[in-house]
């Protein structure tokens, strides 16, 4: 019998949160799994020991966030803040006592409704954790490419694009594609008029709304928490009902926001509003690539060009690439476009053409063009695009590892 190498410890009066625990746990080998049914508030003399005894602490956060932020406080000071502690909450908790617990010291704080796979990937990120959360030059060659899709002019088509740009960059395999190989965050920061929600079948979202009204600045628990999973793979920040002021959100909370969903997802696709903001700055200093949507007529062009001047002035480095939408790639450029391609000074690298039924089909079901008419030239243009940034990616990721050449 192989002997145990690491160890979790499940506090929680639910068995069925245990039962998951231990399931998910019996995949990693050397791995064992002990129980304990009470609160952590409970148990706040008994706490310190199984913390001592164990490598990872998950405790069910119950209604008393504070009592249970005391608890992990103590077991923190008293382990010389080496315990690992990862929290089960109620999805209903308020974001207040979520953060109550973070800034208490846990780790991580997912939904007692986590699957196996998020919870999975959580515990082994615990326990292979070999430098503090903070780290973030440990972290920087693994942060997340943020992709802005901006347009040009009503109706161009950058929703569609953004939506189906970042269901096709989880890169889903299988035989019912449920195996993503991808993490991909969607968000939509058109807090007035935002559809990527309704794009998807998925609800209207607060938690921007929130933000906006209340002032903080959102840590990693809002940003996984503010997340509704629309397929494997993909997440997605909706747009809220209530309409408020684009000037309500504060540069410094846009830029958190984004850091924070840079740690989470390989890719962070954002569905920007076609108008101006103080907060749009740090999206463009922390993008990777944006996607400019336009069509080829005189008055999209040179609202394009407006555009991607006011973006080259808050970050002069950024990469724009021109997406022409609703027109299929010509054989031999028409000399307008090659006058659009000089007045732009960008070629014109990427086409969507123009298929209404395959986009309504889409949109009618709640559902991306993928599972709706997948095998449209709209849909075969998106994954073409979507091809060149996990590409760009990649190129990345291999240019970040260390060269273990020898010198000559």
């Amino acid at each position: 019998m192989q002997a145990e190498t690491q160890s979790i410890v499940v506090i929680s009066k639910d068995q069925a949160i245990s039962a998951l625990v231990a399931s998910v746990a019996q995949f990693r080998p050397g791995t064992g799994v002990r129980k304990c049914a009470a609160a952590l508030s409970e148990i706040n003399g008994t706490a310190l020991q199984l913390a001592e005894d164990n490598d990872l602490v998950i405790f069910r956060a119950e209604g008393d966030a504070e009592s249970d932020a005391a608890a992990v406080r103590g077991i923190l000071q008293r382990s010389g803040n080496t315990a690992q502690i990862l929290a089960l909450a109620d999805a209903a908790m308020p974001f207040a006592g979520l953060r109550r617990l973070t800034d208490a010291g846990v780790c991580e704080v997912l939904p007692d409704t986590v699957s196996a796979d998020e919870l999975s990937a959580a515990i082994r990120k615990c326990l292979d954790r070999t430098a503090p959360p903070q780290g973030a030059g440990a972290r920087s060659s693994r942060e997340g490419m943020v992709i802005p899709v901006a347009q040009s002019c009503g109706g161009a088509g950058a929703t569609t694009l953004a939506v189906n740009l970042a269901d096709c960059l989880t890169s889903r395999r299988g035989l019912r594609r449920q195996e993503a190989e991808f993490r991909v965050a969607l968000v939509d920061l058109d807090l007035q008029f935002g559809a990527v929600g309704s794009f998807l079948g998925l609800p209207a979202n607060r938690c921007l709304y929130e933000l906006a009204s209340e002032g903080f600045v959102p840590d990693h628990v809002f940003a996984e928490q503010s997340m509704s999973e629309a397929a494997p793979g993909l997440r997605v920040l909706a747009a809220p009902a209530e309409i408020a002021p684009l000037h309500a959100l504060k540069p410094e909370q846009v830029q958190a926001l984004i850091a924070h969903l840079r740690l989470q997802f390989d890719f962070v696709v954002i569905d920007l509003p076609r108008a101006l903001a103080e907060w749009l700055t740090p999206v463009l200093e922390a993008a990777e690539r944006l996607l400019m949507v336009t069509g080829s007529s005189v008055p999209a062009i040179c609202q394009a060009r407006r555009l991607l001047d006011f973006y080259g002035e808050a970050s002069p480095a950024l990469q724009a690439d021109i997406v022409i939408s609703r027109e299929r790639k010509p054989l031999i450029a028409a000399s307008h476009h090659k006058e659009a391609s000089k007045l732009l000074q960008k070629p014109f690298r990427y086409w969507l053409p123009n298929d209404p039924a395959a986009a309504a089909a889409a949109v009618d079901h709640g559902v991306p063009l993928s599972a709706a008419a997948g095998r449209s030239g709209l849909a075969k243009a998106v994954r073409r695009l979507a091809g060149d940034v996990i590409e760009t990616r990649n190129a990345r990721a291999v240019a970040a590892q260390p060269s273990h050449g020898k010198a000559v």
